[in-house]
């Protein structure tokens, strides 16, 4: 009895021990790209943790306001075939490189016609250009149905498209997903639409490791026409069940955040909040009132003014205004900045963000950016916490010092 015990613990051990290896040795979906658009930048960040970031060419490709709940998008002013106008191009990398593991393309679209092929992701050959190496998403001409493409960049491809067509001139959500297998789904709006299937084994799929294109194809015959939010690439087939959870915005399971800056006022979706998103909120204010996106509303008061920059500073930076150099005081060595810069009233128009001086955004550093940083009440004080917001007499007597002495630094330096 003794011996058929210990015989049955080793077979549970054994058993166990094949499990844990299994579980252990299992790959979690990655998300190797996601572009959400959210701020008028150029390079487009990656949201992944690969930086996978794109960049803008040709003259008509541009950030635009998508409306309603999209906020940020692309816009593409494709015109016709035999014209790539305007595109965004990514480096290519090994995490997009994506031969084995199974993978899923997903995007939010807005297509203004189907007279002509509309790109939204490709990677082909280096010779065959119009070859998917290894993979390769447009709508066809005439119908708006979505097309996979996957194949090893010369003569051997397969196709599986869509049951049913996009539609013209309204926001959807597309997702292809294939498995490892060659298993392939096509979704829309978070709903099956078509399937078919990739035989990986008659056709590896291989990467020439050309660039990504996104609204376009590096042969320049098949380019959007219209606008693309939310783009990402998975290294694996994802669920209906994920395929719905990140049509609405929400990637935090890939380490990605929800909707929007996964911080508030990260309008770059670095992570961090810098001077770069200081000027992109600055730039913003500085629209036409009709042209400014709600997405830089970080007081949620309904309007981009310079209200939301004093948010962005004093709440969620929490900073001082005169922090050049982005180090969370205000001091001679962000005076030393922007000096040298030698911006401060020159005669150039427009040309100064905050680094430069421009503290009060009008977009220019002069006297009211000293009154403003001064005002505040910041200067030597070191960082914000518990610092009193009406300035003390010291800092006024700095003020009217710093203002009677910016002329001679000026001379000084000349």
């Amino acid at each position: 009895m003794e011996a058929a015990n210990m015989m049955s613990l080793k077979k549970v051990l054994i058993v166990s021990t094949v499990l844990c290896f299994a579980v252990t040795g299992s790959t979690q979906a990655e998300i190797v790209g996601l572009w959400r658009f959210d701020s008028d930048v150029d390079p487009q960040p990656d949201s992944s943790e690969y930086g996978n970031d794109a960049f803008a060419q040709g003259d008509a490709v541009s950030w635009v306001d998508g409306g309603g709940d999209r906020g940020g998008a692309m816009n593409f002013a494709g015109e016709g075939d035999q014209n790539p106008v305007g595109w965004l191009e990514v480096e290519d990398s090994d995490s997009l490189s994506i031969e084995e593991t199974g993978i899923t393309i997903a995007a939010w679209a807005q297509f203004e016609q189907f007279d002509t092929w509309n790109a939204v992701v490709s990677k082909t050959g280096s010779a065959a250009q119009n070859k998917p190496s290894p993979y390769d998403v447009y709508t066809h001409r005439g119908d708006g149905r979505v097309s996979y493409f996957a194949g090893e960049g010369n003569g051997a491809i397969t196709q599986v498209n869509s049951l049913d067509s996009a539609a013209v001139e309204e926001w959807q959500h597309i997702a292809i997903t294939m498995t490892e297998d060659g298993e392939v789904l096509h979704y829309l709006n978070g709903e099956e639409n078509g399937d078919g299937f990739i035989d990986v084994e008659f056709q590896p799929l291989v990467d020439e490791d050309m660039p990504l294109f996104i609204g376009s194809r590096l042969d320049g015959t098949t380019n959007m026409h219209g606008m693309l939010d939310d783009v990402a690439i998975f290294n694996e087939a994802l669920t209906q069940e994920q395929i719905m959870t990140i049509m609405g915005g929400d990637f935090s399971d890939f380490g990605a955040g929800g909707g929007g800056p996964s911080v508030p006022g990260d309008f770059d979706n670095n992570g961090t909040l810098d001077e770069v998103d200081i000027d992109l909120l600055t730039a913003e204010v500085n629209k036409a009132e009709a042209d400014r996106s709600n997405s830089f509303d970080v007081n949620n008061d309904g309007a981009v003014n310079q209200l939301d920059r004093t948010t962005w500073v004093k709440d969620l930076r929490k900073t001082w205004f005169g922090d050049s150099n982005n180090d969370g005081s205000f001091d001679s060595a962000d005076l030393v900045q922007v000096f040298t810069r030698g911006e401060y009233e020159d005669t150039e128009a427009g040309n100064s963000n905050w680094g430069d001086g421009d503290w009060n955004g009008d977009l220019d550093f002069s006297s009211a950016d000293l009154v403003t940083s001064f005002t505040d009440g910041g200067y030597e004080a070191g960082p914000v916490a518990a610092v009193a917001a009406v300035p003390e007499p010291a800092s006024l007597l700095t003020l009217i010092l710093g203002l009677c002495l910016a002329p001679l630094w000026l001379r000084r330096r000349a």
